[in-house]
């Protein structure tokens, strides 16, 4: 049990925006021309309820459920190196959608988000790629996403070239396909986040990323950034722990977009939408919002929509939130008891740090982190930060970004509900921060 807990807890540190709930049968997309094979009442995902959860099973026959199925041929990829999230490995299907970040774009001066889906089982969450257009015409690309050709083609479509890709952290999700794009787009750059690491074993940079990295994004390299008169960067050196025998600091850079003015952040911060997104399948917002995993599917409506997506943000964020609850006369049947509206009102619809990087990254050395958000908040003037995840852009100021940190130095402000972190977060924590 305890190796499990120490590696489970390697994977959170790894992969710090999800955890396991369910693994969902819904990788096994077929395209427009293949779904004459379906059964309409196909199998329905696997539900995760939190992390000890029992998974359990419902038929769907849902038109618009079904719908979400059909995919194209340009939104296909193969994953090629496993992670915790769907698909684990090999053939898959994600769509992608591009947005302007800034109201009135010009010329010399234009600023995308790229977003796909970031998918463990039913649960899904925003995943996003920024991409900017220097004033050269060429492109700088943050986080790549699924290599599909739809999100190639759609990057392309923002400048003329490709010129650097950024890795700006260590997390998984936002790394792991970066050889993808660097063998689609070869003359590009690539910058990264310092302290990136492989795990279980050190491999080389050529064979994590398919070729050397020209430049890490410490303090000491900023005159030999070729961007850097248009976009500057600031690193956090967040927790230290021991992986793989060795102590190892998990670092997150943001960027300045001087001329749109923006922050951007990968994990850092986030505002979690109180809306659904727009890419959530409706198929698994259906499955989640039941009350009891015993219920049978309800009718798809907006309603149903939205409390599914309210108790996926619940599921993403604390794991195993406090109103799931095991049913203690059926077995394997997790019921949702009253008070789970309330503590999504609580988290969502404002700028906070996330409740994982919080209470995981971010608790071991408080005094780094507010060395860095004072660093960000004196150096730079933005009016909006665009996160990797869920909301973006989220109007914001300096001041807005500080006040989201004030925990770092009194844990009573803003503090997340002790039920919520009790039984998933905080375990993992206190097993994460005191035995790696």
């Amino acid at each position: 049990m305890k190796i499990f807990l120490l590696l489970f807890c390697w994977f959170l540190i790894a992969s710090n925006t999800l955890t396991i709930k369910g693994w969902s049968n819904r990788n096994k997309v077929r395209t427009s021309s293949q779904l004459d094979a379906l059964s309409l009442n196909r199998r329905d995902l696997l539900a995760g309820v939190g992390a000890a959860a029992i998974f359990s099973t419902c038929g769907v026959s849902n038109s618009n459920a079904l719908e979400s199925l059909v995919f194209n041929e340009k939104q296909q990829y193969v994953q090629k190196f496993p992670t915790l999230f769907a698909p684990l490995y090999g053939e898959a299907f994600k769509k992608t959608i591009k947005r302007s970040l800034l109201p009135n774009n010009n010329d010399n001066t234009t600023i995308w988000a790229l977003e796909q889906n970031l998918e463990l089982g039913p649960l899904q969450a925003p995943i996003r790629c920024v991409v900017i257009r220097l004033k050269n015409g060429s492109l700088w690309v943050h986080a790549p996403l699924a290599p599909t050709q739809e999100f190639f083609e759609l990057v392309e479509s923002c400048g003329e070239k490709v010129a650097h890709i950024v890795v700006p952290t260590y997390a998984l999700e936002h790394k792991v396909f970066v050889k993808d794009a660097l063998q689609r787009w070869p003359d590009a750059e690539l910058w990264t986040s310092p302290g990136q690491f492989s795990f279980p074993f050190d491999v080389s940079e050529e064979f994590v990323f398919g070729k050397r990295v020209a430049g890490v994004l410490d303090a000491k390299s900023h005159s030999q950034i070729p961007w850097s008169d248009e976009i500057d960067y600031a690193t956090l050196a967040g927790g230290t722990f021991n992986i793989g025998g060795k102590p190892t600091t998990l670092f997150e850079t943001a960027f300045l977009h001087k001329a749109s003015k923006s922050l951007i952040v990968t994990d850092a911060v986030a505002q979690i939408p109180k809306t659904v997104p727009l890419l959530n399948d409706p198929e698994n917002l259906l499955l989640i919002s039941k009350l009891s995993t015993a219920d049978p599917m309800p009718d798809d409506t907006p309603a149903s929509r939205l409390i599914g997506w309210e108790k996926t943000a619940l599921l993403v964020s604390y794991f195993f939130p406090e109103h799931e609850e095991f049913d203690p006369n059926k077995l394997g049947v997790v019921t949702w008891t009253e008070g789970w509206h309330d503590n999504f009102n609580a988290l969502a619809g404002r700028l906070i740090v996330p409740p994982v990087v919080r209470t995981l990254i971010y608790a071991q050395n408080r005094s780094r982190v507010g060395e860095w958000v004072d660093e960000v908040v004196e150096r730079w003037d933005f009016d909006q930060i665009i996160p990797a995840h869920f909301e973006a852009p989220i109007t914001a100021t300096p001041r807005d970004f500080a006040n989201a940190f004030l925990f770092l130095k009194d844990d009573t402000v803003d503090a997340f509900p002790e039920n919520d972190l009790a039984r998933g977060l905080r375990p993992i924590a206190d097993v994460a921060l005191k035995v790696l």
